[in-house]
């Protein structure tokens, strides 16, 4: 059929014809191999239009890229048209560099994303095959028949040297500028390489929230099938993989005690017996280079808040009975201590593992002081990882061991456990795939005795859906042998120097304003009967937003700050002096202050009055007060008088240890000086009139009836007498 005989509804004819096409390019691939030398393949026309539509291709080959001489090349090849324009019927190249990639900077180039500038063909290596691709609508897509290229046309030998090598598809249709889907293939001729031992640090760990203790609702749900820690800790037993346990999730389950759901204590007791290599992250996962460099250390928890009921039979974490004293008297058992929620039985300890890319020199001796004598380095933060060849993990900074976290195997694992579709992750693990084998060819000198360390991030446990399926691939790579930690730190250091990536200002500051909110409350809290109450809640709280599970530069982290803010504000404004007008009445007497507490916590302030003129004389300015939780009393301070007036007085509240609670409050005192005299003296003139009053009447009384029975007058005339 010609073209001018087409049918009106091109499109569906053009559906029917594309297959056809396709069909008939890799039908011919197996009857005439020599078809498929690249004299025999069609060359794509350079087009370079501005307006053209933009091209998708993604090319996966078969067996995460691992070719043997003398085996097929098989690829799958998907194209998606993601302009607005209908994209014609074109042609799908497959082109093949073969000779061995230079290095993994090469490969990593290479891997990119093409330029807008498409290179020639002669940049691509060789065409070894060509099917036809379809009409495409804008935002379609299409999988393009599986592609499969002899091994004639591939044209690796048992003499082609171990190594990756550069693999692409171009599409190219008429009228558009080519689009472009770079891969690479890795030829495996059993030889010519050297295992690299790869370790695998994964952090154990949960996601941002504000509370420094997880509750039983969320690890239930966290440890249950298929929930978050038993996805992490599945992917990881038993497999050559160091794990970074956050000890905030052991704390938090002890603290359960009895009450703990069986899902939280199986979970537990599998991490115990994994056999893998272990050691603490900092407690929250917190970003120990950001609270270093705003000048918090390293911090950790002070308190834990303890329902003992839910510890009947223990003591300091240990199964007790409550048996007799040496006294005789019954033993009571007491709640587990902090130290007994955070021990734990690592295999190693004192590593530090920062955020990637954000140390700097000095946080290497705030680690160091806070026992954490090895930091583990992105090599991108060090000199360490910047040679021409890479070393062992192993090196030191000044005196300070540090691991260094190779950036590109931890960035290619990444990829490959956070990848959304099967398809994608099949695409991930060929880039790792290479590059280990990239590296494996890098240093032929280094032999098996080169110790690389990769580490999985932070989002990759909490989100990365193929984490164990990654695992398992890294570890049927032959190119690569495992290793631990300990294997990685025993190994010969090379010297280096840090290169400072210090964290955003913007995490700084509000880090800064948490320390700042949180010092100001351990100072108030003095005045509780247990400060820990209060002290321990806040630094928890610190801890969580200080965590590595948190982005800084989202809006929502800036908004848990303000939030800790403000509830620190509140529980400073907690104790305060309820103010009021007072009139003195008396020359000396208690002049009554009130004292209002609102915490859930009884406190005891020291009460300080003193007066601004001379007219009120504080004879005993400062009074010892204990306020019940959630109430009131009055401090009744000795004052006295000496003129009338009003006077303005200052009340100061401190703990018994001098530390100042809140700001000074004012009150006005109305002094009535020498009116209880005048006022007794009329009071007492009163009391005497009634008396008297009383006395007469009674006597008066008295008088009456006597003169009722006096007798009468015989010569008086009676009433009626004229």
């Amino acid at each position: 059929m010609s073209a001018a005989a087409l049918p009106a509804n091109r499109p569906t004819a053009m559906r029917l014809i594309t297959p056809l096409l396709a069909l008939a390019v890799v039908v011919g691939a197996f009857v005439a191999p020599a078809a498929m030398e690249p004299a025999a393949i069609a060359a794509v026309p350079a087009v370079e239009s501005p307006a053209a539509a933009e091209i998708s291709v993604d090319v996966v080959p078969a067996a995460a890229g691992v070719l043997r001489p003398g085996e097929d090349l098989t690829l799958s090849v998907v194209v998606a048209n993601r302009s607005s324009s209908t994209l014609p019927v074109g042609v799908a190249t497959v082109y093949l560099d073969r000779a061995v990639v230079d290095g993994r900077d090469g490969l990593a180039s290479w891997l990119a994303e093409p330029d807008a500038a498409i290179p020639l063909e002669a940049d691509r290596g060789d065409a070894i095959a060509q099917v036809a691709s379809p009409e495409l609508f804008p935002g379609e897509s299409t999988s393009l028949a599986t592609i499969v290229v002899p091994a004639a046309a591939v044209g690796f030998d048992e003499t082609a040297p171990f190594g990756a090598r550069r693999l692409s598809v171009l599409v190219a249709s008429p009228d558009t500028r080519p689009g472009e889907g770079r891969s690479t293939i890795t030829v495996n001729p059993d030889a010519g390489f050297a295992p690299t031992r790869l370790a695998i640090a994964l952090p154990i760990t949960l996601p941002a929230s504000t509370s420094g203790v997880v509750g039983a609702e969320l690890l239930e749900s966290y440890t249950a099938q298929g929930g978050l820690l038993a996805r992490q800790l599945d992917a990881a037993f038993g497999r050559p993989v160091a794990l970074g346990i956050d000890p905030r999730i052991i704390a938090s389950i002890r603290l359960l005690g009895s009450s703990a759901p069986e899902s939280v204590t199986g979970w537990l007791a599998r991490l115990e017996s994994a056999p893998n290599q272990t050691f603490p992250l900092s407690y929250a996962d917190t970003d120990i280079a950001a609270t270093s460099q705003a000048g918090g250390g390293v911090p950790v928890p002070t308190s834990f808040a303890i329902d003992t009921d839910l510890f009947p039979e223990e003591v300091g974490g240990e199964s007790a009975s409550p048996g007799p004293s040496p006294s005789g008297e019954p033993a009571t058992p007491s709640a587990p201590d902090l130290d007994s929620f955070l021990d734990w039985t690592y295999s190693t300890t004192g590593i530090a593992w920062p955020r990637a890319g954000t140390v700097v020199e000095g946080d290497l001796d705030t680690f160091a002081a806070a026992g954490l004598t090895t930091t583990i380095l992105s090599s991108e933060n060090s000199t360490l990882g910047q040679g021409a060849t890479t070393g062992n993990a192993a090196g030191t900074i000044g005196e300070r061991p540090v691991l260094t976290s190779d950036a590109i195997i931890s960035d290619l694992l990444s990829d490959a456990v956070d990848a959304p579709t099967f398809a994608s992750w099949e695409a991930a693990m060929v880039r790792l795939t290479a590059s280990l084998a990239a590296l494996a060819t890098e240093d032929p000198d280094a032999g098996a005795g080169r110790t690389v360390l990769a580490t999985l991030g932070r989002s990759d446990a909490l989100g990365g859906f193929r984490l164990s399926d990654t695992i398992a691939a890294v570890g049927a790579i032959g190119w690569s042998a495992p290793a631990t930690l300990h294997d990685a730190r025993s190994t010969t250091p090379a010297a280096g120097e840090i290169v400072d990536m210090p964290v955003a200002a913007v995490q700084i500051q509000g880090l800064q304003s948490l320390f700042a909110s949180e010092a100001a409350v351990a100072q108030f809290a003095t005045i509780a009967a247990d400060p820990s109450v209060l002290t321990g809640e806040r630094r928890l709280s610190l801890l969580a937003l200080a965590s590595q599970s948190w982005n800084p530069a989202e809006p929502a982290w800036a908004t848990e700050v303000a939030d800790y803010l403000a509830t620190s504000g509140e529980i400073l404004s907690a104790v305060q002096v309820e103010t009021a007008t007072i009139t003195q009445w008396s020359d000396s007497g208690p002049l009554p202050i009130t004292i209002s507490n609102n915490l859930s916590v009884p406190v005891t302030v020291v009460v300080t009055v003193t007066s601004r003129t001379a007219i009120l004389d504080v004879t005993e300015p400062q009074v010892r007060v204990e306020i019940a939780a959630n109430s009131q009393n009055r401090a009744s301070i000795p004052v006295q008088s000496v003129a009338n007036g009003k006077v303005v007085i200052t009340i100061s509240l401190a703990s018994e240890t001098g530390v100042p609670i809140s700001q000074p409050a004012q009150a006005e005192i109305t002094v009535q000086a020498g009116w209880e005299t005048a006022v007794t003296s009329v009071l007492a003139g009163l009391i005497l009139l009634v008396f008297v009053f009383g006395i007469i009447r009674t006597v008066r009384r008295r008088r009456r009836p006597a003169e009722i029975s006096a007798p009468t007058d015989p010569a008086a005339p009676s009433p009626g007498a004229v």
